[in-house]
């Protein structure tokens, strides 16, 4: 399998990049392939959607071109990133926003709606400050109203988990953070 993982948090080190390394580590003792992009890496900057006409001004860019080329390699997508303000970074949605467009992901014929990435997985790993209960009302809007409904019902791709790690603040000690660890190892094993 060929999982390609997206995180998006600004610092360079810390647990959402620990998960992204975790899955993409057990990924490949299992012998599939596993690639990371970290979109607050230069090379993966995207500028935000904008266009007076969406027909002609969201055409290719390198960037692009080469994003939607992983997307399009990959079997699996992981998405890695904290919870702010009861939704993932601006630039995660940014991605999402950017490429996953008509003509990519989807498109429209006199048959109606083509979904283009269907047999595609997808999971989520979030993690929060919060009180396990309002993750456990929110992983149904991510799932099935925002993010995880387009990438479903637009492309087709099936979401098959969502994980929120909760109240990080107080598991800050390796003890604590190897049991979240060993939860990423056991999604990443499956097939």
């Amino acid at each position: 399998m060929k999982t390609l993982i997206v995180t998006a948090h600004p610092a360079s080190y810390g647990f959402t990049h620990k998960i992204a390394e975790t899955y993409k580590e057990t990924r490949q003792k299992r012998g599939g392939e596993a690639r990371i992009i970290n979109l607050f890496e230069k090379e993966n900057h995207q500028p935000f959607l904008c266009f007076e006409n969406i027909k002609t001004d969201c055409g290719s860019t390198e960037t692009k071109d080469r994003l939607q080329g992983e997307i399009t390699w990959a079997d699996e997508l992981v998405f890695v990133a904290p919870v702010w303000q009861m939704g993932v970074p601006a630039i995660m949605k940014n991605f999402f926003d950017v490429n996953f467009t008509s003509g990519f992901a989807f498109k429209y014929t006199q048959d109606g709606l083509v979904r283009m990435l269907e047999g595609k997985r997808v999971r989520f790993f979030l993690t929060a400050d919060g009180p396990a209960w309002l993750y456990w009302i929110y992983s149904p809007i991510l799932k099935y109203l925002t993010l995880g409904g387009f990438l479903h019902s637009y492309s087709g791709m099936k979401i098959s988990s969502i994980t929120t790690f909760t109240r990080m603040f107080k598991k800050r000690n390796d003890e604590a953070r190897e049991k979240l660890l060993n939860q990423v190892r056991t999604l990443a094993w499956r097939k």
